[in-house]
This record gives C-alpha cells, structure tokens and sequence, in this order.
C-alpha cells in the first residue's frame, strides 16, 4: 500500500469518527449557537490532524533512508509511489527521491539520471526543494568532474533560490550548512584546513543520521590529506560500524585497508 492510499484511508477514518461523534453530541445540543460555532473549529482540527497525519506517515517513509541507512528498500518504496500513483505533481517530486536513493546506494549514473528527469517547469510540493535539486546536481557534476559546470549551476541558479529564501531564518539554517560545504568543495577545494572547519560546523547542524555520516565520511577524506591519519581511521571506522547498508561503508572499508597497507 502506497503512502497515500494508507494516508487517503486513515485520513477518510479518522474524519468519519470524529464528524460521526460530533454529529451525534450536537444533535443532543440544543444551543445552535455553539453548534453554529462549533463545527468550524472542528473541521479547523480535522484539517490540522490531516496535516499531522500525512507528515508522520511521510516521515516514516523518509526515515528509511535517512536513519535505517537502507536505499535498497528506500528505492524499493519510492519506485512503488511512483508506479501506483496517477497524480503528475507526486510522480513528479518521487524523482528526486529515487535519485536520493540511488545516489546513497552508490549507483551515481541513475541517481543523475533520475534528477534530471524532474520537471522544474511543474511546481513542486515545496519550492525550496529547488534548491536540494540544484545543490545534488552540482555534487554530482563534481563527482563527474565536472567543476566548471557545477560552478555555473551554483552561480545561475543556487544563488537565485538562496535569495528567496532569505527572509526565513529557519529555512536558512537547514539549507546553510549544506550549502557552506558545496561552496568550498566549489571554490576552496585544495584548502584542507577550511573544508575540515566547515565540515565540523556542518556536523553540528545535521540532524539526519544518513547525511551526518556523510559529512563524516567526507571530513575523515581531508584529515588523511593533512595527515590527521588516528583521527581519519576513527571517522572511517564510525561510518562503517554505523552507515548499514550506505555505499559510504564499502569506500570507508577501502579507504581502511588502504591505511593499514602503508
């Protein structure tokens, strides 16, 4: 079952029980003021139970990914959303959500594949997710090596979408730590020392156990490079004891061997 049809079903329950209970409470009422009154208040709390109702649900969903580290059932899942569902605008979003998935299982062709496959000419269902599209597309051009043209999709379009969001502190902390490591992977590459301090001020800020492993992973790269080697093997071993089934476990196992071989 789809998260939307268990959604469209307990939603459907859960509204019957409580207008069913309310309907018969006022028809022992005989003030029709307060029942004038209060079926608004109810449908305003069916609506906030709605709401509540599908985050939980979609969270769920999500926290297969991001903190059972388990991409093969994340996509998996996701293909089903997108399969069993007719709706363009949700179809539309799931692609990024497998290229999430893809690209934690280490597959980066598809994960690119799949991105670029979203229609940015359709709204998605949060216009800041634009800004994961832009930044995910960036990483993978790095990954391709592919600097230059991730260095323009930063400029053209990063720092378009960064702009409205300014205003919301909130949204500007989430995204900003992000954001900090793909500029100096971007722009201060080959300085070691900064991208090891931003990767710490990241790693404060993260709160998804799959993206917190990956800044780890990525922090452990540059403390090698510096020669920090202890405190490299420790990071390495940290994501592997910790990432399950993360294609970042299999280069942190590498990268160990490696290490051990000198």
């Amino acid at each position: 079952m789809t998260i939307r049809k268990k959604y469209l079903l307990l939603s459907a329950l859960i509204d019957f029980l409580i207008v069913f209970t309310v309907g018969i409470f006022s028809l022992k009422s005989e003030n029709f003021l307060f029942n004038y009154l209060f079926y608004p208040i109810i449908f305003l709390v069916l609506f906030k139970i709605n709401i509540r109702l599908w985050m939980h649900l979609y969270s769920n969903y999500m926290n297969v990914l991001d903190n059972e580290l388990d991409p093969e059932k994340f996509i998996e899942l996701t293909e089903n959303e997108y399969d069993r569902n007719k709706n363009k605008k949700y179809r539309n979003y799931m692609k990024l959500n497998l290229s999430a998935g893809y690209s934690s299982a280490g597959k980066i062709e598809t994960a690119y594949e799949k991105l670029k496959e979203v229609d940015l000419s359709r709204k998605l269902y949060r216009e800041r997710d634009k800004i994961l599209y832009y930044y995910n597309e960036a990483l993978f051009l790095i990954t391709f090596g592919k600097k230059e043209k991730a260095t323009e999709i930063y400029n053209k379009h990063i720092l378009e979408e960064i702009e409205k969001i300014k205003n919301n502190k909130k949204l500007g902390e989430i995204y900003c730590s992000l954001l900090k490591v793909l500029e100096e992977m971007l722009f201060h590459e080959n300085d070691n020392e900064k991208m090891i301090e931003i990767l710490n001020e990241a790693l404060k800020k993260t709160k998804a156990k799959r993206q917190n492993l990956g800044f780890k992973y990525l922090l452990a790269t540059y403390k090698e490079k510096i020669g920090e080697i202890q405190e490299a093997m420790e990071l390495y071993k940290e994501v592997i004891e910790n990432g399950n089934k993360l294609y970042i476990v299999q280069e942190a196992k590498e990268k160990l061997e490696n290490i051990n071989r000198i």
